[in-house]
């Protein structure tokens, strides 16, 4: 009698299962390598061009909109750097657009310097934003097959369906409808895997090339990226028990009797690495976090105080009910019945194999769960570093399900390998990932469709009158109308927002020329006395004459009749320097003390300490790994490991040691 999959002993399927992968390698030199690298191509253009295709809507809907609050808050962020680079040649250490002047680097969510900007600076900010999310679905796809087939040893089919199931899920298309395209870098989450996994099959390379990853991932500075971490972390962990090493294959878990440190060795390894060549990220943010009394005082919105009332939590039965897609529910862990069923199957039939993925989806099952499961473990862990910044659980949570969902459910493959006659495995698994992606393409395509749904509206071009700042009367920050009081159109007419949408707001001591109502009218400000001007009781016979703001620079034009002093408009910094007079506070604005008579051309100039110090870490960090990299490949670190001076040769062991 035939038995199920479930019914399969683990033990005798991993010796099928070693034979049927073997195979798969040896055709290669069966006088069939040309048909073979087709079929080992195939699966990735099919990954490629599904993944494409649901996201069409998305792609040629050129400049329409996501006419949402946290859309605009991203897009004014990366409007200012395309507009500062572009327009003004200058990387934005500041902007004068935001808050009377705020340092941007600083703000953890800004993306001056994430390589995955350039797509804003180069095709627009809107359509660079689309570009973001479309590379994150591909990422997302194509490194979950290559990561269960390089990594873990599944079949093609197997490997297929986990690609497809995580390229084609609704975790992405969903952030980016709420507004957060700077979320989706959690979904670089397989690539994280298959890289530590190559560098654990001794692919040094891959520790080079892992940090940069992470980096890209970190340097927006959201919650989502960092429990993507703690989700590899978490799986390292449980590699270092025999027999639960995600990141090995199959058949090779059935065996391992030893401690496996290699993936939590690489990892913390490749951490260290991140936080070195990140420094110039890095310190700028902890200045300003530190500025505002810590994170959890720094972000606004962030509650202060654990309450289940403004805990955003899954309860279990909308967890599966949102997993299977129940009713026509659709949420950030949809995947479908198939895929869920697949994996429950996985890790009760090949449990030795899948006993890693079941802990992790439990872990974060129970921690997106919060307050409604019995034991509030996120509670718990809620006054640690990070976690005291998880306020959504249901969101930050999310991703890691779905991976692990996927990735269980294709190991429920490699027993169709055995079959007899091939074409009936290949009919079995088409049948099965036609109705599972047939259940998720819909839903993404349709999503994307609506993101990005409207017309950006017609705004007045940049006014005559020069730069000046607005504030909303009697408005809520976090607004989508009336155009004139949104930072993002005003960025882009070169008007200053003092009460911009920020996650990390900071005092703001400017003064609006206008206020702007619901209705979009502006009315003057009677206390506004220009973007410069001389204080009364000091300003005898003096003029401005010039006034230029640019992102790090302020320039002036001055006839000074008398000693007196300089009030700009913009917020007072420490980091700003002068190349005339003496700099001053007053009341939390910039100023200068000018005591020489005539007339003179001023330059200010915004020169953050931390940055630099951040800049000199991490060029240091990046010619040490150049110089390990070289040292290593020419043979020297083994040479050196073996004799020389005592401190070269305990430094060279130590290298080898954590890369290899």
């Amino acid at each position: 009698m035939n038995r199920s999959p479930g019914q399969v002993e683990e033990g005798k399927l991993s010796v099928a299962f070693e034979s049927a992968v073997r195979n798969q390698h040896t055709i290669v030199g069966s006088g069939r390598p040309v048909i073979e690298r087709a079929r080992s191509v195939l699966p990735y253009g099919l990954i490629f061009i599904v993944i494409t295709m649901s996201a069409l809507p998305m792609l040629r809907s050129g400049d329409k909109i996501n006419r949402n609050v946290d859309f605009y808050q991203y897009a004014s962020r990366h409007e200012a750097v395309r507009k500062s680079l572009v327009e003004y040649n200058s990387l934005p250490l500041r902007s004068h657009w935001f808050g009377g002047g705020y340092p941007t680097l600083g703000d953890p969510e800004d993306p001056t310097l994430n390589p995955l900007v350039l797509l804003s600076v180069m095709f627009g900010t809107v359509k660079g934003l689309k570009l973001i999310g479309y590379v994150a679905l591909l990422v997302s796809g194509l490194a979950t097959y290559a990561f269960a087939q390089i990594i873990l040893g599944y079949t093609r089919w197997g490997a297929l369906f986990s690609g497809l199931i995580c390229g084609t899920s609704l975790f992405i298309p969903l952030r980016l409808w709420d507004g957060n395209p700077n979320e989706v870098y959690t979904a670089f989450l397989p690539l994280c895997l298959l890289l530590l996994g190559l560098a654990r099959q001794g692919r040094t390379i891959a520790v080079v090339i892992l940090p940069f990853l992470l980096y890209t991932m970190l340097s927006d500075g959201k919650a989502n990226s960092l429990m993507a971490l703690f989700y590899i972390g978490v799986l390292c962990l449980l590699a270092m028990i025999p027999s639960t090493n995600a990141l090995s294959p199959a058949i090779e878990q059935t065996r391992l009797s030893r401690v496996d440190h290699r993936p939590l060795k690489f990892f913390l390894l490749v951490l260290g690495l991140t936080a070195l060549i990140g420094m110039l990220r890095i310190l700028p943010a902890a200045e300003l976090i530190e500025r505002q009394g810590g994170i959890r005082q720094a972000l606004s919105s962030h509650p202060k105080i654990y309450k289940p009332a403004i805990i955003r939590a899954y309860t279990f039965e909308g967890l599966w009910k949102d997993a299977v897609g129940l009713d026509g529910r659709i949420g950030l862990v949809t995947v479908g019945w198939i895929p869920v069923l697949l994996s429950g199957i996985a890790f009760i039939a090949f449990w030795r194999s899948t006993l890693a993925w079941g802990l992790g989806l439990l872990l974060f099952g129970w921690l997106s769960m919060a307050y409604h499961a019995r034991i509030d473990l996120l509670k718990l862990l809620w006054h640690l570093p990070v976690f005291e910044a998880i306020s959504q659980p249901d969101k930050y949570f999310s991703f890691p399900i779905v991976f692990t969902l996927a990735i269980a459910a294709g190991r429920c493959f490699s027993p169709l390998s055995q079959l007899r006659s091939r074409w009936v495995e290949g009919l079995i698994a088409t049948i099965l990932i036609a109705l599972s992606v047939g259940f998720l393409y819909p839903k993404a395509e349709n999503i994307q469709r609506r993101i990005f749904d409207r017309n950006a509206p017609r705004v007045e071009a940049r006014p005559e009158e020069g730069f000046f700042q607005i504030e909303g009367m009697d408005l809520h920050r976090a607004r989508t109308r009336p155009n004139h009081s949104l930072a993002y159109f005003n960025v882009q007419r070169d008007v200053g927002t003092l009460d911009w949408y920020t996650g990390v707001p900071m005092a703001r001591y400017a003064v609006p020329k206008y206020f702007v109502d619901a209705k979009g009218v502006y009315t003057r400000n009677p206390a506004y006395r220009g973007e410069a001007f001389f204080e009364e009781s000091t300003g005898g016979g003096c003029v401005t004459t010039e006034l230029i703001f640019r992102p790090n620079s302020i320039a002036v034009s001055v006839d000074v009749k008398a000693p007196c002093v300089l009030v700009i408009n913009q917020n007072f910094h420490r980091d700003w320097h002068t190349d005339h007079g003496k700099l001053l506070d007053r009341g939390g604005r910039l100023a200068l003390q000018l005591g020489e008579t005539g007339n003179h051309a001023i330059h200010l100039r915004y020169h953050p300490r931390s940055f630099y110090a951040g800049l000199a870490l991490t060029f240091s960090s990046l010619l040490a790994l150049v110089w390990a990299c070289w040292t290593y490949n020419t043979g020297r670190l083994a040479r050196w490991s073996q004799r020389g001076p005592l401190v070269l040769k305990k430094s060279s062991q130590a290298i080898l040691w954590l890369i290899k």
